[in-house]
């Protein structure tokens, strides 16, 4: 019976070691089901998908790395009461790019690319897209003139004035949003201003904004700039149809420097009136884009997401220094 008991008793601690030595869940693609912010003064903070209750988390070089190897600390609550893992400035390190989650149920292991982080920098420039050339929406530009049936018919488009530094140089590329991928950046548009952003969760909104960045910034790296005269206007495409949605991305060169913006917007055309023919741009209320740069911000829901991001970083740290009294 000792016997059987001693047998049982090594048979235990043999599979205690095993369980110890030998990593628990998968590993994911690089910041797959994680969202990443850096903050300003280089704290880190980190979204899991899905995962709302309280968490153990751990920071490794390794891979592969085993319980034992492995220090975890507790995750901790911003105000919008997400958990979340917080990397201080002092403890971040670009090589250590492992994250342990561990739950009552199980350990995954999530592999960070830290270089594709939504920074303070990045929400700024997601925020004020639409806004950083200043425009005005315009009627009645002269596209064509066209006899029919021996009647002379005047064509007007609507389009956009520039109405920003004069003595820089303008350039911009008008796309539709029929195109695929500007096809993909309207509808993240849409989704970052729809009624159902605000319920979204604070991974889903960061995931949002991330993606619009990368996509637009992707974009903007294959666009074949063409000047805007000395007129300052760029008038919708004449072939454009009613209700047809599409993106005019626009290039500023100064003094100070370069800047990008893109500018969201909608074909409406009208009826013949006597002996002209009307199309404008409109707004797209379908969306709550803006267009002109006396609107307001294009993404405001992001305006008050880094707002939250900041307060978010400022209450962990008062957390963390409590937990550490």
């Amino acid at each position: 019976m000792k016997s059987f008991k001693a047998k049982l008793t090594i048979l235990l601690i043999t599979m205690l070691l095993i369980t110890m030595l030998v990593p628990f869940g998968s590993v994911a693609a690089a910041n797959e089901g994680v969202q990443i912010i850096k903050e300003a003064d280089g704290d880190v903070v980190i979204y899991v998908d899905g995962l709302e209750t309280s968490f153990e988390y751990a920071l490794s070089e390794e891979a592969d790395a085993t319980e034992m190897d492995l220090n975890y600390i507790n995750s901790v609550e911003d105000d919008e009461d997400n958990q979340v893992a917080l990397i201080s400035a002092s403890d971040f390190a670009e090589s250590e790019n492992n994250l342990y989650i561990r739950t009552e149920d199980k350990t995954v292991t999530y592999t960070l690319d830290f270089s594709d982080m939504l920074t303070q920098d990045k929400m700024e420039e997601v925020k004020n897209t639409s806004n950083r050339i200043s425009t005005k929406v315009l009627e009645g530009i002269v596209d064509r003139t066209e006899k029919i049936e021996g009647k002379n018919y005047t064509y007007t488009v609507g389009g956009l004035k520039i109405e920003d530094d004069a003595n820089a140089e303008y350039s911009y590329q008008i796309f539709k949003a029929t195109d695929e991928r500007y096809s993909e950046l309207q509808s993240l548009a849409d989704e970052l201003n729809s009624d159902e952003y605000d319920s979204k969760s604070m991974y889903s909104k960061i995931e949002l904004a991330n993606n619009f960045y990368n996509l637009y910034n992707e974009l903007l790296a294959e666009v074949n700039w063409q000047p805007v005269d000395e007129s300052m206007e760029i008038k919708q495409p004449s072939d454009a149809t009613d209700g047809e949605r599409y993106i005019v991305m626009l290039r500023k060169v100064a003094d100070d420097g370069t800047t990008y913006d893109a500018k969201f917007m909608e074909s409406n055309w009208g009826m013949a009136e006597g002996d002209e023919i009307k199309a404008e741009v409109s707004y797209q209320e379908t969306s709550k884009l803006p267009i002109t740069g006396d609107s307001i911000v294009l993404f405001v829901v992001l305006a008050a997401l880094v707002i939250i991001a900041i307060v978010v970083f400022i209450r962990m740290k008062k957390l963390n220094k409590k937990a550490d009294k």
